[in-house]
């Protein structure tokens, strides 16, 4: 059961790339949230500015002051049709304002990019890509992920109910979405660290499926070389010219 299951959802994530006029693939946008989210996530890892813990705005204040992040994760994702979590591993990195690379290394290589607008997935059989601005449900996603990060607290208000709490081991941050479509998929998000960095990210989805998210070997303002950024986000290949003109 749970080759088939693995089967099964590495098909619905190349789906979730797929455009389609009607947009009611619901299947394909609930991978596409859960990979944006991962991704998009990967700007609160750690911050070098210094805030009080307890002070969930001096913590937003500070989510935008990166120059670039690199982080090693570790992901397990509970299924109610399997008896045993799916592990992955990683590593990430982030560009600000808008670019981000999550590439899983085990069980199997994937590599999921937001650069500018645009989408990418790939995986061992591939890869596909989609332009956000063409689908405004999956830009809706990546919006709603985006305020995770820039530092606009009243946005991320607007878009979630939030609770703020902390203790002697740090600090947590429960999400709860407010709008569709994210209220289709996610239930609650929630994050928690210590001081100034976010260790952990659990997202629970509306049909009772968790993930968990855990950030090690963090790298904060790391100041990517051009060579870095063109491993990156590499040009993509210009059109094959025909063989018969």
């Amino acid at each position: 059961m749970v080759f088939r299951s693995v089967r099964k959802r590495t098909r619905s994530r190349r789906e979730a790339l797929r455009i389609l006029p009607d947009g009611h693939r619901s299947a394909g946008f609930r991978d596409r949230g859960r990979l944006a989210l991962a991704a998009l996530a990967l700007p609160l890892v750690g911050y070098a500015t210094p805030a009080p813990q307890g002070s969930l705005e001096e913590l937003m204040r500070g989510m935008a002051t990166t120059s670039g992040v690199v982080a090693h994760f570790t992901e397990s994702k509970s299924v109610s049709l399997l008896d045993a979590p799916l592990e992955s591993s990683g590593i990430l990195y982030f560009i600000p304002p808008d670019r981000l690379v999550r590439r899983t290394s085990s069980p199997g290589k994937t590599s999921v990019t937001i650069d500018r607008g645009r989408f990418r997935f790939e995986d061992e059989t591939g890869g596909e890509s989609a332009d956000l601005s063409a689908n405004p449900i999956a830009r809706e996603f990546v919006d709603n992920f985006i305020v995770l990060f820039n530092g606009n607290l009243e946005a991320l208000r607007a878009r979630y109910a939030l609770e703020f709490r902390t203790d002697s081991a740090g600090w947590e941050l429960e999400l709860t979405p407010r709008h569709a479509p994210l209220t289709k998929f996610v239930a609650r998000i929630v994050l928690r660290g210590a001081e100034h960095a976010l260790r952990e990210m659990e997202m629970t989805e509306t049909d009772g499926d968790r993930t968990a998210t855990r950030f090690r070997d963090v790298e904060v303002d790391h100041h990517f070389s051009d060579e870095e950024l063109a491993a990156l986000f590499p040009a993509p290949s210009p059109p094959a010219a025909d063989a018969v003109r």
